[in-house]
C-alpha cells in the first residue's frame, strides 16, 4: 500500500493510504497526549475528555454521531495511553469521505456540554470499579503506584476523586494544550480514488493551533521495590519490571529482541522451562513497552500460588543460565522472523497497517520508525542481543506479586525476597565481556583496528567498519614456499586449493553452493611464507559462512579425486608457461636473485615433485602445522567485537596453545653481473634489467619504492623517454618483488625484437643517470606526495585492510607496521635519499633476455 504525508491549506498533518479496489477503509487522528502530561489535580483527564468527545456536536447531538457510523455499518471508538490518544472509524470504503467528515467534526466541534458532563463521571467511575476488580489492571496499577515515577505513576483512568470532580474548564483547558495542530496526525486510507474531495473536506475543518506537547522522561524508581497484595483471583501472578531504553535509541531494538526471546511464544525460553517442562506456570510471557521517552520491560508469570517456591527456583536458575551462556543466533532469527513477519501480515488488514503507522507517528512524530525499526532489526547481531540482555539484568528489577486472599502475604514476601537476592548475585556476577580478558594491542594509527591474543600462539585481527555491511574473514599460518625443496615443491598450492574442497561431513559441492547462493566466496591460497584461507561475504551471512571457514579451516579432508584434478590443472599450467615468454623470463628472475633459497622454486612445483605430493601427506603436513604453527584470525567487517569472538571461538577451544617462535631467514646469495639469453620466437622480447635487494623492512627497499614510484605512471621519467620519445615499447614499468626474507628491482619491459639493442641501452641509461645524479629535490617531494595519496587510494575495501595488517603481523611484525613504513618516507631527508639511492643503484645488475636470437651477441 502507498502512503504520502501531506499538509493541507488548513495546517493539519494528513497520512493518506491508498489501497487500489479496497471494499474496507478506516480514517483515524492521532494526538500525541495522554496521561502522562497531566498534573495531580487532573489525572485521569485525557481518558475522560476522550469520553466527551462522543458526547455530540452541534450537527450531530448527543448520540448521533455513532448512530450514523452504525448506519453504515461502520465502528468507531478511541483509545488512550500515556503518551496519545486515537479516535478511529473503521468504514466501507464507499462511506470513507463521510467518515471523515464525522471524525472531524467530533474532534474538531465539541460542545462538552454540562447536562453530559455530570453523567459522564459515573460512567467513567464505573470504568474505573471494573479497573479495580479486574486482576490484571489492579496489578498494573499497584506496579505503577510502587515502581514508576512522576506522571507515570497513576493510572490512566485517574483517581476517584479526579473523576467524580472533572469540570467543563478542564477539558476544554487540555484539549487546547494538546489536541492541537503540532500535535495532531489524520490518517485516510483506503481506495482515494476521490482524494481530491476528501481533501477538500478535511480542509473544511479547524482544530486549535498551539504547542508540541512536552512529555518528561519515562523512569522507573531508582532502587528496587516489591510489591505483594491479594486479589480474589485462583492463580498467583508475578511482574517483573525493568528499565528499557528509548525506542529511537540503538539499544531499543537488540533489548526488545532479548525480552522477546525470553518470554514470547511457547518456544521461548521461559514458556517451554516453567509452563511446557514441568507445568509449574501457567503462562510466563515478556514484552518492552516503549514510552515517548524511555520505556520498560516486563515478564509476567501466572501459577498456582502452590508452586511459589519451586517456580522462584527455577525462574532464577533459567535466567542465569541463560545471561551466562546466551541465546543461540536460531532463536534471535526465529524472533526477527516473527516480527518482520507480523508487519507484513499487517499490510492484509489496512485497519492494522494504518494503526501502525499511526502508532509510529504518536510513537516518535515520524510515521516510518516501524520501518527503521525493522531495518535495524535486520542487522542487530546475535552478540548484540546478549550484551543488551546482560545490560537489562544488570539493573535493578522492580517486582510485583498478586496472591489468591487466601495465601499467605508473608510467605509470598519471603520467596520474592530470595529472589530479590538472587537477582542481585546475578547482576554483581554477570558476566564481562569476553573480549574484556583477551590481551589487546591497538593501532596507533587506526582507532578501529584491534589485535588479541585468543590463547598462546593464536590472534585475531579485528577492523570494524560500518560503512557497508560486508565481512572480510581470514586465516593464516606460516608456512607456503620457503618452506618447500625441490622434492616436495608445490605442496602448499595444492594445500591451499584442497583447503575448500570438503572438511568434516560437508562436502564441496554443499560449500559451493551454499556460497553461491550468498553471493560470497571462500578461497584457498597458499603464498611464499604463508597459506590458509581467504573469505568475503554479506554480513547478514556472516554465522553460516563462518562455519565454512572454521570447518575448512580445522578438518579438511582432501579429497583424492579432487587432489588429482588440481594435479592436473596445475600440469597443464606449467605446460602452458613453458610456452609463455613473460612467465619464463620472471621464472629466471626467481632463479637467479633467489640462488638456493626456495623462494627460486615454483609456487605450483613441478611434474615430478607433485608425484610425490598425497592427500594423506597433505592432511598430514596441515594437522602438524595447525597443532605447532602460529594462527592468525583476520576479520574486517560491521559486526562488534563479541559477535566475531563468539563465532570465531572453535578455533581457540579445539586448537591447543603454541609457542610464538621467531621468524628464521634462510640465507642465500643472489647471483649478480650475469647476463642471461632464453630463445623465444616471438614478435616481442621480454627484458629484465635487475638487482637483488634484502628482506620485508629491510632500509634498500624503503629507497627502491619511492623509486619506484617515481618511474611508474605515464607521465613517468621512465615510460615517457622510452615509450613516448622514443617509440621502444608499449610499456615499460619497475618492478619491486619484496617478501618476507628477500626480493628484486628491475625494469621490465616488452619490446619490438628489432629494438632490443635499443631498449636495453635506454633502460641503463635511465638507471646509469640515477645512479650518479640521484633525483632533484623536486622530485623527491613529488614522490612522497604521490605515495601519500596512493595510500589514501589503494586503502578502501575490508580486503584492502586486512592485507596490510595480516602478514605482517603473522611474521612478527608490529601492527602498525604499514604506517610505520610509509612515516618513514615522509620523514626521510632528501640527502640521505640522494645519498643511499646511489648506493643501492651501485650495485651489479643482471640483464634477462628473453626473444629471438637476432641481434643477440650486440644486445647483452
Amino acid at each position: 500500500m502507498q502512503h504520502q504525508e501531506l499538509t493541507l491549506k488548513n495546517n493539519l498533518k494528513t497520512l493518506f493510504v491508498h489501497a487500489p479496489g479496497s471494499t474496507a477503509a478506516t480514517v483515524q487522528i492521532w494526538f500525541r497526549a495522554g496521561s502522562s502530561l497531566e498534573t495531580l489535580d487532573n489525572e485521569g483527564i485525557a481518558h475522560f475528555l476522550e469520553h466527551m468527545f462522543f458526547k455530540g456536536t452541534e450537527t450531530r447531538p448527543g448520540a448521533k454521531i455513532a448512530h450514523e457510523v452504525e448506519t453504515f455499518g461502520g465502528e468507531i471508538n478511541a483509545f488512550t495511553s500515556f503518551d496519545y490518544t486515537c479516535y478511529y472509524i473503521n468504514t466501507p470504503n464507499p462511506s470513507l469521505k463521510k467518515s471523515v467528515e464525522i471524525l472531524l467534526d467530533m474532534v474538531a466541534n465539541p460542545e462538552f456540554k454540562d447536562e453530559d458532563l455530570i453523567p459522564e463521571r459515573g460512567v467513567v467511575f464505573e470504568e474505573y470499579r471494573r479497573s479495580i476488580d479486574n486482576p490484571n489492571q489492579f496489578a498494573f496499577a499497584k506496579l505503577q503506584l510502587s515502581a514508576f515515577q512522576g506522571s507515570y505513576s497513576h493510572p490512566i483512568l485517574g483517581r476517584e476523586d479526579t473523576i467524580k470532580n472533572f469540570t467543563r474548564e478542564q477539558l476544554i483547558s487540555f484539549r487546547k494544550n494538546h489536541y492541537n495542530l503540532s500535535n495532531a496526525l489524520l490518517v485516510v486510507a483506503g481506495d482515494l480514488s476521490n482524494r481530491d474531495e476528501i481533501i477538500s473536506q478535511i480542509e473544511s475543518f479547524n482544530l486549535p493551533t498551539g504547542n508540541k506537547s512536552d512529555f518528561s522522561q519515562f523512569a522507573l524508581k531508582n532502587n528496587s521495590t516489591i510489591d505483594v497484595h491479594h486479589k480474589d483471583v485462583g492463580m498467583a501472578t508475578l511482574t517483573l519490571t525493568l528499565p528499557a531504553p528509548d525506542y529511537s535509541s540503538n539499544a531499543s531494538v537488540s533489548e526488545d529482541l532479548a525480552m522477546n526471546c525470553l518470554g514470547y511464544g511457547e518456544t521461548s525460553r521461559l514458556y517451554e522451562a516453567l509452563v511446557l517442562d514441568k507445568t509449574l506456570a501457567n503462562h510466563a510471557s515478556a514484552s518492552t513497552m516503549f514510552m515517548i521517552k524511555g520505556g520498560a520491560h516486563f515478564i509476567r508469570i501466572s501459577f498456582p500460588f502452590k508452586n511459589l517456591a519451586p517456580l522462584m527456583t527455577k525462574f532464577a536458575s533459567v535466567l542465569s543460565d541463560t545471561i551466562a551462556n546466551g541465546l543461540d543466533a536460531s532463536e534471535i532469527t526465529k524472533i526477527k522472523n516473527q516480527y518482520i513477519s507480523s508487519k507484513i501480515y499487517e499490510q492484509e488488514s489496512i485497519e492494522a497497517f494504518t494503526f501502525s503507522l499511526g502508532h509510529s507517528f504518536a510513537q516518535t512524530g515520524d510515521v516510518n520508525c516501524e520501518e527503521e525499526f525493522i531495518t535495524k532489526m535486520k542487522k542487530v547481531s546475535p552478540s548484540e542481543v546478549n550484551k543488551s540482555l546482560k545490560n537489562i539484568f544488570s539493573k535493578n528489577i522492580h517486582m510485583g506479586l498478586q496472591v489468591p486472599t487466601k495465601e499467605s502475604l508473608v510467605l509470598a514476601k519471603k520467596e520474592l525476597q530470595k529472589l530479590q537476592s538472587s537477582f542481585t548475585k546475578l547482576k554483581e556476577t554477570v558476566k564481562k565481556e569476553s573480549h574484556d580478558n583477551y590481551k589487546i594491542s591497538l593501532s596507533k594509527n587506526d582507532p578501529q583496528v584491534k589485535l588479541l591474543k585468543l590463547a598462546p600462539g593464536i590472534s585475531l585481527i579485528y577492523r570494524q567498519n560500518l560503512m557497508t555491511p560486508t565481512f572480510v574473514l581470514q586465516a593464516y599460518m606460516r608456512g607456503g614456499l620457503t618452506e618447500e625443496n625441490k622434492k616436495n615443491n608445490g605442496t602448499y598450492s595444492l594445500l591451499g586449493s584442497l583447503l575448500t574442497k570438503g572438511y568434516g561431513k560437508v562436502s564441496y559441492e554443499k560449500i559451493r553452493k551454499d556460497l553461491e547462493e550468498k553471493s560470497s566466496g571462500l578461497s584457498g591460497f597458499s603464498g611464499k611464507n604463508a597459506y590458509g584461507l581467504l573469505m568475503h561475504g554479506l554480513s547478514e551471512h556472516f554465522h553460516p559462512l563462518a562455519a565454512h571457514l572454521i570447518g575448512s579451516f580445522l578438518e579438511p579432508t582432501f579429497p583424492t579425486k579432487i587432489l588429482l584434478h588440481e594435479k592436473q590443472l596445475s600440469l597443464r599450467s606449467l605446460i602452458s608457461q613453458k610456452e609463455d615468454p613473460v612467465k619464463q623470463c620472471f621464472k629466471e628472475a626467481q632463479r637467479l636473485f633467489f640462488g638456493d633459497h626456495p623462494y627460486s622454486l615454483q609456487q605450483m612445483g613441478t611434474a615430478e615433485s607433485m608425484k610425490t605430493i598425497t592427500s594423506k601427506s597433505l592432511k598430514a603436513l596441515h594437522t602438524k602445522n595447525l597443532k605447532t604453527k602460529e594462527i592468525l584470525i583476520n576479520y574486517c567487517g560491521d559486526a562488534d567485537l563479541a559477535e566475531v569472538l563468539s563465532v570465531l571461538s572453535p578455533i581457540a577451544e579445539q586448537l591447543s596453545a603454541r609457542k610464538s617462535m621467531p621468524v628464521v631467514f634462510k640465507k642465500y646469495k643472489a647471483q649478480t653481473n650475469v647476463e642471461k639469453y632464453i630463445s623465444f620466437n616471438r614478435e616481442q622480447t621480454q627484458i629484465l634489467y635487475g638487482i637483488p635487494c634484502g628482506k620485508m623492512g629491510s632500509p634498500e627497499n624503503l629507497y627502491l619504492k619511492m623509486l619506484s614510484s617515481h618511474l611508474s605512471g605515464q607521465s613517468s621519467e621512465l615510460f615517457v623517454e622510452v615509450r613516448d620519445r622514443q617509440g621502444l615499447c608499449y610499456s615499460a614499468q619497475p618492478i619491486h618483488h619484496t617478501a618476507l626474507e628477500g626480493g628484486y628491482f628491475g625494469i621490465y619491459m616488452a619490446s619490438g625484437h628489432d629494438k632490443v639493442t635499443l631498449a636495453i641501452a635506454a633502460i641503463k641509461q635511465l638507471i646509469n643517470k640515477i645512479k650518479m645524479n640521484g633525483l632533484s629535490q623536486e622530485d623527491f617531494l613529488r614522490i612522497k606526495s604521490m605515495i601519500k595519496g596512493q595510500n589514501l587510494l589503494n586503502i578502501q575495501t575490508n580486503e584492502d585492510f586486512a592485507s596490510i595488517y595480516a602478514v605482517p603481523v603473522l611474521q612478527g611484525q608490529s601492527l602498525d607496521y604499514y604506517y610505520n613504513s610509509n612515516k618513514e618516507i615522509e620523514e626521510l631527508k632528501y640527502e640521505e635519499f640522494q645519498k643511499n639511492i646511489k648506493k643501492v643503484l651501485s650495485a651489479k645488475w643482471n640483464t634477462i633476455v628473453v626473444g629471438r636470437e637476432v641481434g643477440v651477441n650486440n644486445v647483452i
